[in-house]
């Protein structure tokens, strides 16, 4: 039992004596449930009736299989009532003896207070359903009125993007203070469904864009490798989370495309094929025919019947996934597909056989040698978590508290030192001497000037500076004219290990020189 003790510096700790029915108590035990410390022994009916109704059930089954071989640990977490009639989350571990016959005599172990984390995860949970709610019913309207989908979208794209950052930091710092296997189980289907309405946000302003035309290319000559490889690599987690073997062939032929929005093509193709394949695999390749490479992407899906394959590509359209059920989403997948090959000069087919599989390909313009200098420099290729980073002075200008508090949070966590402001005079107040290394601004704050004026500002005091502006914006041609080439710029909500491989390259770097990737 040495290892209980060990374990229990902060924890209450009981011992039931299985032959005679009684549980011993230590101090601290008694303290987390608000009783005296003095109280002695008690029958083991006494804690069962402390019990949550809805836990007790599982608790006396998770004892049961334990002390019985069925389970290798005893592990549960459940609620126990406090003297004041309130409920506390315990996490309960514990160990058996067993006399020389091998039945159990005495179960002892510890109770740590998770109250704390367990509110805080359905706090979070709370607000991420109550997102996608809002993206639900947003999805409503533009079902009704395309049009006034348009409008609706393009006004409070902003709005919805800053709760979510909020959220996704929260999750990222969280994550910090869980050191249960429980908790983490938790925060990883907290993560799922985040990443499900930003997935809903990003479909449905993708497709305000399309509708109302701001969306315009940027064509460069890029490796259609790279591409391939950082779409693979964004959505290797959803193929492991179904079972699904995805595959890439390699491949280093430099095409003419916008390599956002070809990106955007792919994910949409590659994560269709992991929707609608229940097992197997799903591969991505290319083939080259004359002065086109067609990409391709392959998968061992229920397939597609002949007369739905036209309809597949229309607006709101969703047909049954690879489990027989309907998936989760707008149906807005292959109708972005199609608009955006035709807005890019590319050609999108399919071909599919019931029971076998489908392979939808899009052709893109295969560059010459002559072009291989073009070559885009983005950093197109596998997102990666980057080592620590060293220390360095940020200046932070947001005025949003909660995503403020996250990115301060989240940038702390890698050593960094950060001064914050919600407005420029604030910033510069709280800065005095320091002299930044690096900028992070919303670009739309509150105040006579936007998140690029006061860059420009800073630089203009302080000399040249790397930096990231974010946004809940996607007005591209506007970003593009304000933006030019000299800063990194990423649409919120954005994850933690995006927000880890920008920030690592601009401090390898020292300068940001990235217009806007996906």
């Amino acid at each position: 039992m040495l290892h209980i003790v060990a374990m229990s510096a902060n924890d209450g700790i009981w011992d039931w004596n299985i032959v005679d029915s009684t549980v011993y108590y230590s101090s601290r035990w008694l303290e987390l449930v608000g009783e005296h410390a003095e109280a002695g022994p008690s029958h083991i009916n006494t804690f069962l009736s402390r019990l949550h109704d809805q836990d007790r059930p599982r608790v006396i089954d998770s004892i049961d299989a334990y002390l019985n071989g069925r389970a290798e640990e005893y592990r549960v977490e459940f609620r126990l009532k406090h003297h004041d009639g309130g409920w506390r989350w315990i996490l309960s571990r514990g160990a058996v003896l067993r006399d020389a016959q091998g039945r159990a005599v005495r179960l002892a172990g510890t109770h740590t207070d998770i109250t704390d984390r367990v509110l805080n995860a359905e706090r979070l949970e709370a607000l991420v359903a109550q997102r996608t709610r809002e993206l639900e019913a947003a999805r409503d309207r533009a079902q009704s009125n395309a049009a006034a989908t348009a409008k609706f979208l393009a006004s409070t794209s902003h709005d919805i993007s800053q709760p979510l950052q909020a959220a996704v930091l929260l999750i990222g710092t969280l994550r910090q203070e869980v050191h249960t296997f429980a908790g983490h189980e938790m925060l990883q289907a907290v993560e799922h469904s985040m990443q499900a309405c930003m997935e809903l946000l990003e479909s449905l302003l993708e497709f305000s864009r399309l509708d109302a035309g701001a969306l315009r290319p940027h064509i460069a000559a890029v490796h259609a490798g790279e591409v391939i490889a950082a779409v693979a690599t964004q959505l290797q987690a959803q193929a492991l989370r179904r079972g699904i073997q995805l595959r890439v062939v390699p491949n280093r032929q430099l095409v003419s495309t916008d390599p956002r929005l070809l990106g955007r093509i792919l994910r949409n193709l590659v994560s269709n094929a992991l929707k609608y394949t229940s097992s197997g695999k799903v591969l991505i390749g290319c083939r080259r025919k004359g002065t086109r490479l067609r990409i391709e992407v392959w998968d061992t899906g229920r397939g597609i019947p002949a007369n739905q394959l036209k309809q597949i590509f229309r607006e709101f359209v969703r047909l049954p996934d690879g489990r027989d059920s309907f998936s989760p989403g707008l149906g807005l997948g292959l109708a972005i597909v199609r608009r955006l090959a035709k807005l890019l000069g590319h050609t999108v087919t399919v071909r599919s056989t019931p029971g076998r599989g489908s392979v939808f390909s899009i052709e893109v313009q295969v560059v010459d040698k002559s072009g291989r200098g073009k070559a885009s420099a983005r950093s197109e290729a596998r997102p990666r978590l980057p080592a620590l980073l060293p220390p360095r002075r940020v200046a932070l200008l947001e005025d949003d508290p909660d995503i403020a508090d996250g990115l301060a949070r989240t940038l702390q966590a890698c050593g960094w030192q950060v001064w914050h402001g919600t407005t420029l005079p604030e910033l510069l107040q709280r800065l005095g001497d320091v002299i930044p290394e690096l900028v992070i601004a919303d670009w739309h704050i509150n105040g006579p000037m936007d998140g690029f004026d006061a860059y420009d500002e800073l630089e203009r005091r302080f000399g040249p500076l790397p930096g990231l502006m974010l946004t809940g914006h996607y007005d591209a041609s506007e970003l593009a004219t304000r933006n030019g080439a000299r800063r990194k710029v990423l649409f919120k909500p954005v994850m933690p290990a995006a927000l880890h491989a920008v920030l690592h390259s601009l401090s390898a770097s020292g300068q940001g020189s990235e217009t806007p990737g996906p």
